[in-house]
């Protein structure tokens, strides 16, 4: 046997485990990302090197959110509330064809919601833009809808602010400004964003029988995808974030449609 070779070999076998990550490795990685968010590199990452902790990063969003999800709604039932009954996707799925139902809640949402709340956070002046304007579109509304202002005052705000958006995508001083403060608090960013996202599921419920101020717990699983999202976009692209989003998303469908 040509020992020469044996070098050669050894090196690819260790290139080959440091491209395999333990669980444990991809869980302290992601871990120390979340207690000091920052703009990870941009270098793509080849797709081989990638499923392994993309796959360990879903599977841990998928048991966090879920184990959250039966904590927060078990403990609500518990205390007398059914914080289920008015959620819409029940009449949803009931009302729609499966495989439209499938289409926009397992492709078409994620793309959407990725594209507003996780593409802006590595920034430029057009991401910026598109996160302002997702503010517009979905968090103001649902906002204004929760504290019951009257819809001529709904629709002065969300025009100023529309306003405003545009104004700042005109100005490069602005810009410049705003990417500065982006830089320098990211981790604000990122969790503003994460929250954002987990908040404006809040439209999914209606006629809610539980006091304001519980209802941000109805949301924290999708606080938690937020944050898997936001690290998996970051750490690798914007496309890996919307399969782990459209997956999650496949999975919660299923499941709704077995237990109705």
């Amino acid at each position: 046997m040509d020992t020469g070779l044996q070098p050669a070999l050894e090196e690819k076998e260790l290139l080959e485990q440091a491209n395999q990550p333990k669980l444990e490795e991809t869980a302290a990685a992601f871990w120390r990302f979340l207690k000091s968010p920052r703009c990870l590199s941009d270098t793509p990452t080849p797709s081989a090197q990638v499923w392994l902790p993309f796959l360990q990063l879903f599977a841990m969003n998928t048991a966090t959110a879920f184990g959250a999800a039966l904590l927060v709604f078990g403990l609500m039932t518990v205390l007398g509330m059914d914080p289920l009954a008015g959620h819409k996707l029940e009449s949803f799925l009931l009302d729609t064809h499966f495989v439209l139902a499938f289409l926009l809640v397992a492709v078409v949402g994620p793309v959407v919601e990725e594209f507003f709340f996780r593409l802006p956070l590595r920034f430029t002046k057009a991401r910026a833009f598109t996160a302002f304007l997702g503010i517009c579109l979905f968090c103001l509304p649902l906002a204004l809808e929760v504290l019951g202002t009257s819809s001529l005052i709904n629709i002065v705000l969300v025009t100023l602010l529309m306003l405003l958006t545009i104004a700042f995508l005109l100005s490069d001083t602005w810009s410049e400004r705003l990417r500065q403060v982006w830089q320098r608090h990211f981790g604000v960013v990122f969790y503003t964003f994460s929250l954002l996202f987990a908040l404006m599921h809040l439209a999914n419920f209606e006629n809610l029988d539980v006091p304001l101020a519980l209802m941000p717990l109805l949301v924290v699983p999708q606080f938690i995808g937020g944050l898997f999202w936001g690290y998996i976009r970051l750490r690798y692209s914007l496309t890996w974030a919307i399969l782990g989003h459209g997956l999650f998303n496949a999975i919660a469908i299923a499941l709704s449609y077995i237990t109705m």
